[in-house]
């Protein structure tokens, strides 16, 4: 099995100011940005590790060489591996079917194709081909009832499945409303939806002093303009600037802002150089409930 990244994540989910911010470093000086940006990301990498979870929005691809299943030995605590045991098999005891989508939480599935038995590539249809629970943590994909996975060609990374995961998304945004009204939001290349109200949404310089602005999305306007109408204002006009909306339901909400809390923790500890003990047992605290969220 191969499991690799194809788009790493284009923003951090901790922006540069609101380290700077955390760190009591004075907004104009930007000696140490290099460094405190480098912190973010290693910070951001250790609790994505620490919670085999992702943050932000990005693309993996995970190739298999034959579809499952598996034989669970649970007197042993051992799986065996077999591409003779397909779903059709699924009725007896300890057979797994499923394909694991590794580091929840999953927002959509990209790409599902495999090498058939002619040595063709073939595309599985997401109508009739599989069933996806992106619910789950992690995230299954299944075949259909009364189904079986297809029989692949016995060759390496027969299967290859394409997938977006992380716990929030990059948008463009832009203070909304015609006069502009500092809590209407407009996004570029998004409609907002009513199952948007509630995620929580970071906007980098909509804050004090241009700094980034952590609220929620309150409620959606009627159309033809679905913006969104935001808990606070924002304290500086936008335009074009970077948001991170939380794709809220099947991650909780709630733990947005601990993941970002131990980043800053883990940036702050390496920053004014505190024992590791002292602060890695801080940000493993703050993360834990996020950790075992339905996993």
């Amino acid at each position: 099995m191969a499991l690799f990244p194809l788009a790493p994540p284009a923003v951090e989910p901790v922006s540069l100011c609101e380290l700077k911010e955390y760190l009591r470093v004075d907004p104009d000086d930007t000696s140490q940005d290099g460094v405190i940006t480098a912190l973010g990301m290693g910070a951001r990498a250790w609790v994505e590790g620490f919670l085999n979870r992702r943050c932000v929005q990005q693309t993996w691809r995970l190739m298999m060489d034959f579809f499952p299943g598996y034989i669970d030995l649970k007197l042993s605590g051992q799986r065996v591996s077999s591409p003779f045991v397909s779903g059709s098999n699924a009725v007896l005891v300890g057979i797994r079917y499923a394909i694991v989508l590794p580091f929840p939480p999953v927002q959509s599935i990209v790409a599902f194709v495999y090498q058939d038995a002619n040595g063709d590539v073939t595309e599985m249809d997401p109508a009739t081909d599989y069933v996806t629970d992106i619910q789950s943590n992690p995230a299954r994909l299944t075949p259909p009832f009364g189904s079986m996975w297809p029989v692949a060609r016995v060759v390496v990374n027969a299967v290859q499945i394409d997938y977006q995961l992380g716990y929030a998304s990059p948008l463009t945004v832009s203070v909304g409303g015609s006069p502009p009204v500092p809590t209407q939001l407009a996004a570029s290349g998004y409609t907002f939806q009513p199952a948007d109200i509630g995620r929580p949404i970071s906007i980098q310089g909509a804050g004090v002093n241009g700094g980034t602005l952590n609220t929620v999305i309150a409620g959606i306007s009627s159309p033809p303009d679905t913006n969104a109408t935001l808990r606070d204002p924002m304290q500086s006009g936008i335009q074009n600037a970077q948001a991170l909306l939380v794709n809220a339901p099947y991650c909780n909400p709630q733990h947005w802002e601990l993941i970002k809390s131990a980043i800053k923790i883990h940036v702050e500890g390496v920053w004014r150089r505190i024992s590791p003990d002292i602060y890695l047992k801080q940000a493993k605290l703050v993360c834990y409930p996020a950790r075992d969220e339905r996993w």
